[in-house]
């Protein structure tokens, strides 16, 4: 299993193309801040694209408890409990954040951006190269 934090979610969620991250990896865990960091705007695409996943069952939420080397400022909550929960199951993070990606690395934790779901896609032949692209220059333009 994989554990998301919100930004590859938000990125792909908005553009209508959550279901890339299913295909590429089956099942995703995120902690329950997560969760309520996206679904904070009830009625955007990425907030109903989540709660979508999540009654289809391929996006689980877990509570967590946060590794008491994170328990820092300069992590928002959300990224300190898909930090946490990714040491915890021993999985890769989803994540975005140069900075908590140093910390993840801190923890043993593998990770990976928006960037590296679009290229599997590419390489398990989800998506095409163009559509990738496009993928991305709308995650550019958001």
């Amino acid at each position: 299993m994989i554990v998301s934090n919100a930004t590859p979610l938000i990125n792909l969620g908005k553009q209508g193309k959550l279901d890339i991250i299913k295909q590429c990896f089956e099942k995703i865990i995120i902690p329950k801040s997560v969760y309520e960091e996206i679904i904070i705007k009830e009625d955007n695409v990425e907030s109903l694209a989540l709660k979508k996943a999540i009654n289809d069952n391929w996006i689980m939420i877990k509570e967590v408890k946060i590794n008491p080397i994170l328990k820092i400022r300069t992590l928002g909550k959300g990224e300190r409990e898909a930090i946490s929960l990714a040491a915890e199951n021993d999985s890769i993070l989803l994540i975005d954040d140069d900075s908590a990606k140093a910390y993840a690395n801190l923890l043993g934790v593998e990770t990976h951006g928006s960037i590296y779901i679009l290229f599997s896609a590419c390489a398990k032949k989800i998506i095409s190269k163009n559509e990738a692209i496009e993928i991305f220059k709308g995650m550019i333009r958001e």
